[in-house]
């Protein structure tokens, strides 16, 4: 089942202080308990769709990993010091652009839940004083914490090379030949 919908229609009302949605003649209506079970439905799904399935990484390459490719060449373009590299790049997305990004990077299980509205990730490339560089994950204001055995960097300061080939396996090298095989 598809939780989206739900969480949507039920939420959107909440955030602008409307009622419960009610049956067409009004006898019935969703109550708190029922908005708490889709939002726990919802969390639960996005985790394994996104993170947790067998099949979650070949999804994430789809789903986003083209974008996940130009994040990945513009920190190594700035590093290698390319005519015309960003310094700074900023994206608009929704929750299911930023859940597969965080379900590719391996997020906890606190942050992995459904985005919030007007959440924020942020990637920061840091030169460290020795000059080596090092990648900050900052998911709606914190450093995103890894999942519990999945640590495969500490994203307060994971080694860009490191971060590199992490997002390497979720970077499409033909994505319209996946696209295909899927």
């Amino acid at each position: 089942m598809v939780w989206d919908g739900y969480f949507d229609t039920l939420f959107t009302r909440k955030c602008h202080s409307k009622g419960s949605p009610c049956s067409a003649d009004g006898s019935v209506c969703a109550t708190t308990a029922d908005e708490d079970q889709v939002k726990r439905n919802i969390n639960y799904d996005w985790a394994y769709k996104y993170r947790d399935h067998p099949l979650a990484e070949t999804y994430t390459r789809l789903h986003v990993g083209s974008f996940i490719g130009t994040l990945r060449d513009q920190l190594e373009d700035f590093v290698a010091g390319k005519t015309g590299a960003v310094k700074l790049a900023l994206y608009s997305g929704h929750d299911t652009t930023i859940g597969p990004i965080l379900g590719s990077l391996k997020a906890g299980n606190r942050q992995m839940l459904r985005p919030p509205y007007a959440s924020n990730l942020i990637f920061e490339l840091w030169k460290k004083k020795d000059g080596s560089r090092v990648v900050r994950v900052l998911f709606n204001g914190e450093v995103l914490q890894l999942q519990e055995g999945n640590q495969w960097c500490d994203l307060s300061a994971c080694p860009l090379d490191t971060f590199s080939a992490h997002l390497g396996n979720y970077i499409p090298s033909d994505i319209t030949a996946e696209c295909s095989a899927a």
